[in-house]
C-alpha cells in the first residue's frame, strides 16, 4: 500500500511531467500550424521561430527514417523516459524530484511527438550575430531546466561536506 507521502510524490511527478509534456505538445502544434518549414519568423534577439523536424536524437544524430530504426529509437526513448519517471518517484529531495519530473515531462513530450509524427518538431532557433547554433523546442527547455534543478539540489551537499570530491590519499 502506498503511503500518503508516496501518493503526494506520485501526484507531484505526474503533475509536473504531465504539464511539461502537454505544454510542449501544444506549442509544437501551434508551431506546425503557424510556421512553414525552413522559413524564419519572429526575429527576436538571439531566438527566431523556424520550423524543422528532427528524425534523430540530439543535434540530429542517428536519424531514424525507416520503420525499424524508428521503432528502435522509440523503444530506447520510451525506456529511458520510464526510468527517469521511476527515478523521480524514488527521489528524496524536492528539487531532485521536481528536476527529474521536468526531465521526464520533456522526454515524454519528445517521445509522443516522435510516436505521432516520426520526428520531433523543433521551432526555437538560437543564434548570435550571424551564427545559428541549434533549433530546439520546449521539451528541450524542460529537460535543461530539470538538469539545473538537479545541480542546485546537489550544491548544498558539497558545501556541507568539506573535502567532498577530493581524492582520498
Amino acid at each position: 500500500m502506498i503511503s500518503r507521502s508516496g501518493w503526494a510524490r506520485v501526484g507531484t511527478v505526474a503533475a509536473v511531467a504531465g504539464a511539461a509534456a502537454a505544454v510542449d505538445l501544444g506549442a509544437k502544434a501551434v508551431a506546425e500550424a503557424w510556421l512553414v518549414e525552413g522559413a524564419v519568423r519572429g526575429r527576436v534577439p538571439f531566438v527566431d521561430l523556424s520550423l524543422s523536424f528532427n528524425h534523430g536524437i540530439s543535434f540530429s544524430l542517428f536519424p531514424a527514417y525507416d520503420p525499424s530504426s524508428l521503432a528502435l529509437l522509440l523503444g530506447i526513448q520510451g525506456t529511458l523516459t520510464c526510468l527517469v519517471v521511476g527515478w523521480a518517484l524514488a527521489a528524496k529531495g524536492g528539487l531532485e524530484r521536481l528536476g527529474l519530473a521536468a526531465i521526464a515531462g520533456g522526454a515524454a513530450g519528445n517521445f509522443l511527438d516522435r510516436l505521432m509524427d516520426g520526428a520531433v518538431t523543433d521551432y526555437l532557433d538560437l543564434h548570435t550575430g550571424g551564427i545559428r547554433w541549434f533549433t530546439f523546442n520546449l521539451a528541450d527547455v524542460w529537460i535543461s531546466a530539470g538538469v539545473v534543478l538537479l545541480l542546485l539540489e546537489g550544491l548544498p551537499l558539497r558545501r556541507s561536506h568539506p573535502g567532498a570530491g577530493e581524492p582520498v590519499p
